[in-house]
């Protein structure tokens, strides 16, 4: 399968989607990552495939994921790390209402080295799961997204506001935007730390400054 065979099956599953054919467009999604694992486009749209079926996953919800999640585990006892990528991907599809299915496909992606297609499936979790979406912010922030890896963050506190680790993470990239971009203001810091940077950062996330040390007392 070429380059522009693959953006074909990727433009008709796409289309599949759109029109509400969700089965087909995860088998066209599946030979896609079959023969490119790694495959950024096509594991996004074939999570967002499979986040758009009903509960019970539809016909392929019907085929159980026992085998392809022992599958999986063999995969990686032998360190196969696509092969546990393939054999996850094949357990979420099976079972598409059970998110974290899909969350252990697109973290071996991550570990297969796959980051902009984990990336891209956790992304697509992220508006079910808020686990998803934070994995999909971290993401986003180590390949320098950081406007996306902020999206992201809002959808995990959109679903649980008292997530401690969603807003310890917002803190912090609000405060290294800032810093990059020179938008102080926005990162309620004090204006005598703005031209310090590690005190700005300290500042913007809340943290404590280092204790002065103590003066030497002169001897007696």
């Amino acid at each position: 399968m070429g380059a522009m065979d693959l953006k074909k099956h990727l433009d008709r599953a796409e289309q599949a989607l759109s029109r509400g054919q969700a089965d087909f467009a995860i088998e066209l999604c599946d030979q896609v990552l079959d023969f490119a694992p790694g495959d950024a486009n096509a594991a996004g749209l074939l999570a967002r495939a499979l986040v758009s079926l009903k509960p019970k996953g539809g016909l392929l919800g019907k085929l159980g994921a026992g085998p392809s999640s022992l599958g999986a585990r063999l995969s990686r006892m032998t360190k196969n790390p696509d092969g546990e990528a393939r054999q996850l991907r094949r357990a979420f599809i099976k079972n598409p209402a059970n998110f974290q299915k899909g969350a252990a496909w697109a973290d071996a992606l991550e570990r297969a080295g796959y980051a902009g297609a984990a990336l891209e499936a956790f992304g697509a979790l992220a508006e079910a799961d808020s686990d998803c979406a934070k994995r999909a912010s971290a993401l986003a922030a180590a390949q320098g997204e950081v406007d996306r890896a902020l999206e992201y963050l809002e959808k995990a506190l959109a679903a649980n506001p008292r997530d401690t680790e969603a807003v310890r993470m917002r803190k912090n990239l609000a405060a290294e935007q800032a810093l990059s971009t020179k938008r102080y203001d926005q990162a309620e810091s004090a204006q005598d730390v703005a031209y310090d940077p590690d005190a700005f950062l300290r500042a913007a996330r809340g943290q404590d400054a280092p204790a002065p040390e103590e003066p030497e007392q002169p001897e007696a």
